[in-house]
């Protein structure tokens, strides 16, 4: 029988909606008060078969059958299953369904990465966040896989009550673009499996499925592709290179989802190209090429408008790609939020994002996170924005929140305050970890959020932060720590798991990965072949 608290919620997609706001308003029962009492902690997990990279989605009520109802939360792990779970009863340990799809990618591969490839350990599966249609009773997950020696991707849908896959599927991805930039052959690039990751979340908009794909260590040849599928027939439509006669141009933004306007039209943020800057190739006018960009698409995937800033080959050059992290689209507005590994936000009309900024200075408005991150290559001093930042309104005001890698949670209020690139923030954490250092030692690659509210009320709001403890998750396994602070007053820590580590414990950092709160509790994912899921002692 289904059961849990608070009005009842779904979270079909990564960060909850198509804006990416990482909001949810409907939450009752998570208060700073009562997640600040002893009844909070951790409630059970769930073992599965592999590193869970992607956010847990969730849906109430649905009928299982043979099972009876139940309240759902779905797991997809990089040995290419996925999991249905009923969502609340702790008794309820065995899977509603599960389903095993292609072989995953066993690693060490010579052919994935670059020598000493560790930004993924084990296996490579199902890196991204699926998206749910509950019109269509699917969920849409894209796996990579090897066979002998074959590597291939392949897009699914599953019955969202039996696993069962729909539509004639799965469907492998093949594609081709138009370039003469790396890898191409007689003026057409082909999409090569083994060279291209698809980390950021499945989009779905305009009755098609979007994947977005970067890649292993900036292993050449690659690009940035889009690749759109109908979502009835699983059949290709529309493809977009970022990249067509560079390289690189990654789309991965850590993990975040393609933003969707009103209109259907489509924004993602690339990365660094692997082409020599000088290229005259480089963000031609036209908008062809398209590295360290904030690009707009139409449905059909065609380039509408873009922008890049003044200093993008000094970005390029040293690797600080704007594409560490996704856009955000503000509510309310036209405007676009846009930040990555520089530390800096950029502001941006999204009927006029403003092409390639020339001169000295970006012509819209822009505000350093850390004005001191500088370029570096000492991952203590960085300031990366990964996964993008969170956004809630209560009757306190708009405010937009963010956790770089080694700096504090802070919040700012919307419409900003920009004087000479700085915009104070309104509230930040003051949070130390057991050796002194400030802001909970989020190493790389900082804190992933999500907000929980009961409406506008300003005294409802949590922010719930995941991030490595003590400790860079960068190439690396480290252990993991969930934080919940005051939305109102980023100074009062509510909660952390380590404060009773022997009953709430997360174990190992699901890195780029935030949580996800419905009905009363909080889903996480980690490293450890287990989900973690939180909420009030009954």
């Amino acid at each position: 029988m289904a059961s849990g608290g608070g009005a009842i919620v779904s979270m079909v997609t990564q960060h909850n909606d198509s804006s990416r706001t990482g909001v949810t308003v409907r939450e009752t029962v998570l208060t700073p008060a009562s997640v600040s009492g002893p009844e909070f902690g951790k409630l059970f997990t769930r073992s599965v078969d592999g590193e869970i990279y992607a956010q847990p989605l969730y849906l109430p009520q649905m009928t299982i059958p043979g099972k009876g109802t139940h309240n759902v939360v779905y797991v997809a792990t990089m040995h290419n299953s996925v999991y249905a779970f009923d969502a609340d009863q702790a008794t309820v340990t065995e899977p509603l369904w599960h389903r095993t799809l292609e072989p995953s990618i066993a690693l060490p591969d010579t052919n994935i990465g670059p020598p000493g490839y560790a930004d993924i350990a084990i296996e490579v599966g199902i890196v991204s966040t699926p998206v749910i249609d509950r019109g269509r009773n699917a969920i849409y997950v894209l796996t990579a896989s090897k066979d002998t020696s074959d590597y291939s991707h392949w897009l699914h849908a599953l019955d969202l009550t039996t696993g069962d896959d729909l539509f004639d599927g799965p469907t492998r991805i093949v594609a081709t673009f138009p370039g003469t930039g790396d890898g191409s052959v007689n003026g057409q690039l082909t999409f090569t499996d083994h060279r291209q990751l698809q980390r950021s979340a499945l989009t779905l908009a305009n009755n098609q499925v979007y994947a977005a794909f970067s890649s292993y260590g900036d292993a050449t040849p690659y690009h940035g592709w889009v690749i759109g599928f109908d979502a009835d027939t699983l059949q290709r439509t529309n493809v977009h290179v970022s990249t067509p006669n560079l390289s690189g141009g990654g789309i991965w933004m850590a993990g975040q989802g393609l933003a969707v306007d009103a209109l259907g039209n489509l924004y993602y943020l690339s990365g660094n190209s692997t082409t020599e800057v000088t290229s005259p190739a480089w963000h031609p006018p036209d908008g062809t090429d398209l590295p360290e960009s904030v690009v707009k698409l139409s449905p059909s995937l065609q380039v509408l408008d873009w922008f890049a800033p003044y200093n993008s080959k000094d970005l390029d050059r040293t690797d600080y790609d704007l594409g560490s992290a996704g856009p955000l689209l503000i509510p309310g507005t036209d405007r676009l939020l846009a930040g990555g590994k520089q530390s800096k936000f950029y502001e941006l009309d999204t009927a006029a994002l403003g092409g390639l900024q020339t001169g000295s200075t970006d012509r819209v408005p822009n505000f350093w996170v850390e004005p001191d991150s500088g370029y570096t290559d000492d991952p203590t001093k960085t300031k990366h924005i990964h996964g993008g930042p969170v956004t809630w309104t209560s009757t306190r005001g708009q405010w937009i929140y963010v956790w770089p890698e080694n700096s504090v949670l802070r919040a700012y209020a919307y419409p900003f305050t920009i004087t000479e690139q700085t915009c104070i923030p309104v509230s930040m954490s003051t949070t130390n970890d057991p050796t002194g250092i400030p802001g909970g030692s989020p190493g790389m690659p900082g804190g992933f959020l999500s907000i929980s509210a009961n409406g506008n009320d300003p005294e409802s709001g949590i922010v719930w932060a995941a991030h490595p403890y003590l400790s860079n998750a960068n190439q690396q396994v480290v252990d993991g720590i969930l934080r919940a602070y005051k939305a109102s007053d980023l100074t009062q820590e509510i909660w952390n798991s380590k404060k009773d580590a022997a009953r709430d414990d997360v174990g190992k950092f699901a890195k780029f990965c935030p949580p996800t709160i419905a009905n009363g509790k909080v889903y996480l994912a980690t490293f450890s072949n287990r989900l973690v899921v939180y909420g009030l002692e009954a």
